[in-house]
């Protein structure tokens, strides 16, 4: 039997000179690019939200292209985020755990991250659009959500930047501080329980997420005449911190104040809705400067659903179809929406169904640059794709997973998805997801020559990493550590 390849088109000869020269931009486009937290695959109404109100996202959709099969490059933020912004697969990135690396006896976690692994020694997205002439600006969930010493934000291509040093202080909508290229900022404003406890807190304090896109408004106007690129990873919809209290935080309730759910539920729902008003409010500021046919703007999530934030009701589905949820490797826990919208460049009411992963953004920013993508990253450029000219979409056979939460691996082959749990000895699940989206019909032992297949892949995927030593994955399961038993007493017993 024929083994698929992901995409059965003409490879690339050379990522700049893919363009035909008719086809180039004038001019290097501006490029905005938006990340969620935690914001499931059917968690905005362009992707079957019936719920939550996200009009002006859904005309972002309507105005360009979404991806139906597109993955985040991890299960959780921190791996997540460092595979976007190093552009590498989870078998070779840095990071792959929401922890620092295991213990050589897998009975904890080192305390810190080791000098070898953070900060990057490899050319960061920063650094690539730097150099590629872009005055660059970063806000929100700041890196990896790891700290990274006085001025190496700037030193890894960050022109200017403003937000949460840590993935932990992010879960605090009120903040106490926040960082501005390397000062500290103090809200003492924010410092009142009255402020820091209620969900609803009203027209008092200061809420990060206006303040973010705030000085993303300022900085669009700072430089309209020169390109940009801004990355905004957004704290909206993670929940809060349980010292803080289990209500998401945001100054009023939106439009659900009347609508029969939990308190929580509308909080959470009032929280995505206010974030697509930030997103119009973005466009809006590009049209009003006359750059909203310069600018592409890039919509996505940094892994699945987590549905703790409302109690594990099943009320949005926000997953819609998909099996799992954050945490998972599942098409729940990776699966995510993506949306790109450019303006006389991406024909309007476009649908692609190429798989892609966050690890591809680098390579495809670097082509809408003009440069050429460094030379470690695992991505491939999907300007092809946006432009609407797949005959030269350059073809990859496979997508490659790893999560050291639960010892997982999952390995995408065209319509295939192999999963496994607990070790590389452990049995491979195999689902065919043209039929079985929802990963329900494990016919593993139907395809034996895929499983095969996906076996070597997971093998070969992380195989020659010098990164590997710190991420080893056992041969059977070993779950001594706080998260694994968490991932297989979900596993065993179901999400509730």
């Amino acid at each position: 039997m024929k083994l698929p390849s992901l995409l059965i088109t003409v490879p690339l000869i050379a990522m700049t000179a893919s363009l035909h020269a008719a086809d180039k931009p004038a001019a290097k486009p501006n490029i905005i690019l938006i990340m969620a937290d935690d914001l499931g695959y059917a968690g905005l109404g362009s992707y079957g939200q019936k719920l939550i109100l996200t009009p002006e996202i859904d005309k972002m959709a309507a105005a360009g292209m979404r991806f139906t099969d597109f993955y985040a490059a991890n299960t959780v933020c921190v791996p997540s985020r460092v595979g976007l912004l190093m552009g590498m697969h989870p078998g070779h990135a840095p990071i792959r755990d929401n922890f620092p690396p295991h213990l050589a006896d897998f009975s904890g976690y080192m305390e810190e991250y080791p000098a070898e692994l953070w900060p990057p020694k490899l050319p960061t997205l920063g650094q690539v659009m730097k150099a590629a002439g872009y005055k660059t600006a970063q806000f929100g969930k700041l890196e990896a959500g790891i700290p990274l010493p006085k001025g190496k934000m700037t030193a890894h291509g960050w022109d200017y930047w403003f937000g949460f040093k840590g993935t932990g202080d992010a879960f605090q909508y009120y903040p106490l501080e926040l960082w501005k290229n390397d000062e500290k900022i103090v809200f003492a404003e924010n410092r009142p329980d009255e402020i820091r406890r209620p969900g609803i807190v009203g027209n008092r304090g200061v809420y990060s997420e206006d303040l973010f896109v705030g000085e993303i408004l300022d900085f669009i106007r700072s430089h309209k005449d020169n390109p940009f690129f801004v990355y905004f990873p957004t704290q909206v919809p993670h929940g809060r911190s349980p010292k803080d209290g289990d209500e998401m935080q945001l100054p009023d309730i939106g439009p659900y104040a009347d609508r029969e759910w939990t308190h929580l539920e509308k909080l959470y729902a009032a929280a995505v809705t206010r974030l697509d008003t930030h997103v119009g409010r973005i466009i809006q500021e590009l049209k009003a400067q006359g750059l909203d046919e310069k600018t592409i703007i890039l919509f996505t999530s940094d892994n699945g659903d987590e549905n703790s934030y409302y109690k594990y009701t099943n009320r949005f589905a926000a997953n819609g179809p998909l099996k799992g949820k954050k945490r998972f490797l599942y098409e729940g826990g990776i699966r995510v929406p993506m949306i790109a919208r450019w303006p006389g460049r991406i024909q309007p009411a476009q649908t692609s169904g190429i798989p892609a992963a966050g690890w591809d953004i680098m390579a495809t920013l670097a082509e809408l640059a003009g440069v050429a993508p460094p030379a470690h990253t695992d991505g491939i450029s999907l300007v092809p794709t946006l432009l609407g000219q797949p005959e030269r979409q350059q073809a990859r056979e496979y997508l490659y997973w790893e999560s050291h939460m639960g010892k997982q691996q999952a390995v995408r082959l065209g319509e295939w998805k192999g999963v496994r749990f607990g070790g590389t000895k452990e049995p491979i699940e195999l689902y065919n997801l043209n039929a079985d989206i929802g990963e329900t019909r494990n016919v593993a032992d139907d395809h034996p020559d895929i499983v095969a297949r996906i076996t070597a892949i997971m093998e070969e995927a992380r195989a020659g990493s010098e990164f590997n030593r710190f991420w080893p994955l056992p041969e059977h399961r070993q779950n001594q550590i706080k998260m694994d038993k968490v991932i297989f007493d979900q596993l065993q017993h179901g999400i509730r």
